[in-house]
């Protein structure tokens, strides 16, 4: 594994809180969905030298349909992820140590992808998708005062056609564009200006992954490049919009994260994997738990979880 250089050892800082009066989750109020049942399964991990442990794995979703994208906060304390409810997703807030969810949207006739917190603010962002096929994105501040919840929602950027993105600063952020009848998909370097109507853009290059992540003590950020077999997690720079290659993938995998010790963790169907600088090596096997096809994965050093998306063996 090659890693860039490292910069300043302090990523950007996401401090934000999540008021607990907004709207309890009851778990009754999720629909049946005929699609395969996707879950959330959180992992509490320990590292000593190079040895990782992982212990008490949950299913925190347990709800039939898609849950999905999950994001911790900077400390670590808040999951946000995607869930299926009355056939739209809407967005919710997991406090990872009570386990009490909060539904942070709910909007007829429409869906809310990708939640994120937004660098030195107390907002979040997410993708919405209209029934009609309109997507936006989205910031939404939630506030109170006099005792009343308020949520003020604004465009951030309106039919951009934005699938996947991550947060570099309040400001700039690097993003997978959908691809268009003229072009295949693109990662994109995004700076938004003070007049909402206009966007500073850079195309990087075609045919991204999905997975914008920051990798430990460097200001880079980590993507996947599908240009070619195997496909590449690369490091970019946001200052210069360099990129470099740093490993191959595990069996072409989509998601990936990066454990705080500077391995990548990777799932293969029910085995979670990690890549040591050397080679890819087990970390462990997840199907004596039920799970299947795991996907995606968010990794927080400060709680020291890991979220898991993956699927329930035989629906159990």
């Amino acid at each position: 594994m090659v890693h860039p250089k490292t910069k300043n050892p302090c990523l950007f800082l996401i401090v934000i809180t999540l008021l607990s009066k907004s709207m309890l989750v009851s778990e009754h109020l999720f629909a049946q969905l005929s699609s395969s049942d996707q879950e959330i399964f959180l992992v509490d991990f320990t590292i000593s030298g190079d040895k990782i442990e992982l212990n008490n794995l949950k299913n925190i979703s347990k709800n039939l349909g898609y849950d999905n994208q999950p994001w911790f906060s900077s400390d670590g304390e808040t999951l946000l992820y995607a869930s299926n409810r009355d056939g739209e997703t809407d967005i919710i807030s997991l406090n990872v140590t009570s386990l009490e969810k909060i539904w942070l949207t709910e909007t007829p006739n429409r869906s809310e992808y990708s939640p994120q917190f937004r660098p030195n603010t107390k907002e979040l962002s997410y993708i919405t998708l209209s029934k009609d096929g309109i997507q936006d994105f989205r910031n939404l501040e939630i506030a109170e005062k006099n005792g009343q919840l308020s949520k003020i929602e604004t465009i951030l950027e309106k039919e951009s056609i934005i699938g996947y993105y991550h947060w570099f600063n309040r400001e700039s952020y690097l993003c997978f564009v959908l691809p268009t009848n003229q072009m295949n998909s693109t990662l994109q370097w995004h700076k938004l200006s003070n007049n909402s109507d206009f966007t500073d853009k850079s195309i990087i290059l075609d045919m991204p992954g999905r997975s914008f992540l920051p990798i430990p003590n460097s200001e880079y950020l980590s993507f996947i490049d599908k240009r070619s077999t195997p496909w590449q997690i690369m490091s970019f720079d946001p200052l210069t919009l360099d990129i470099n290659p740093i490993s191959n993938v595990l069996d072409q995998s989509e998601d990936f994260a990066w454990l705080p010790n500077g391995y990548i963790l990777m799932g293969s169907d029910s085995s979670l994997m990690y890549h040591n600088g050397q080679k890819w090596s087990i970390l462990s096997d997840l199907s004596d738990a039920g799970i299947t096809n795991i996907t995606r994965l968010a990794v927080n050093g400060k709680s020291k979880k890991i979220a898991i998306v993956g699927e329930l063996i035989n629906n159990n």
